[in-house]
């Protein structure tokens, strides 16, 4: 992929909320689930970024969006950890979903290997509480998730859909603090999920309890 067709500056992954997301019509039955792999497909603004100083000048180890509606998809790697429920809807339990690739900036700056994580007081507005932080080069929070704006999952494949938020730190870091909370993109995380070994267990009893009860019965 050549470089100007990539012109993206981060991958987020997770747009998850903090209250339950009411679940399509089509579920999967209620139980807690673990992200496994997928892709997080991402579109900015790239003229609002420029705008502030911010030039995309390089990426590397990113993949094909999902769509021609995004611009980049950032992996997301086996060193997730990110949960959740189908319990009455769909609602995050814990963990963090973590991606490979990076982007440079100016040629100076490489940010990348995102992480997704949540803290409730960053639940501020159209802002989730869930927010996307570099790990290679700054530590710092650099976006925040809104609340996703489509959200399915069928007990294997989830796919959500929020907007992308300028985090109070990234607005710092630019100088201009009257920037943090404006909408600066979008991103899409279309990933597979299992079910928790916890879960798996209980099934499992409940299929041998069932079965139990079925020999008793023949017995009878």
């Amino acid at each position: 992929m050549k470089f100007d067709q990539i012109p993206a500056v981060l991958g987020v992954a997770t747009a998850a909320v903090v209250s339950v997301v009411a679940m399509p019509a089509k579920q999967a039955a209620a139980a807690t689930f673990q992200l496994a792999s997928g892709v997080t497909s991402v579109f900015l603004d790239l003229p609002t970024l420029e705008s502030v100083g911010l030039q995309l000048t390089g990426a590397n180890n990113t993949v094909s969006p999902v769509s021609s509606d995004f611009l980049v998809g950032f992996p997301i790697t086996p060193a997730t950890t990110f949960t959740f429920t189908t319990d009455g809807g769909f609602a995050p339990v814990g963990g963090t979903i973590e991606h490979t690739g990076s982007v440079t900036f100016n040629n100076a700056l490489t940010v990348g290997n995102f992480s997704i994580g949540f803290d409730p007081v960053r639940a501020v507005g159209a802002a989730s509480g869930f927010f996307v932080r570099d790990t290679i080069t700054t530590g710092a929070a650099l976006f925040d998730v809104a609340v996703p704006s489509s959200l399915s999952f069928d007990g294997v494949n989830l796919a959500l859909v929020a907007d992308l938020l300028v985090s109070s730190e990234l607005a710092g870091v630019l100088g201009n603090p009257g920037l943090a909370g404006a909408e600066i993109g979008a991103a899409s995380i279309n990933g597979t999920a299992v079910p928790e070994p916890a879960t798996m267990l209980g099934a499992l009893a409940a299929g041998g309890f069932l079965a139990a009860r079925r020999r008793l019965a023949k017995k009878g």
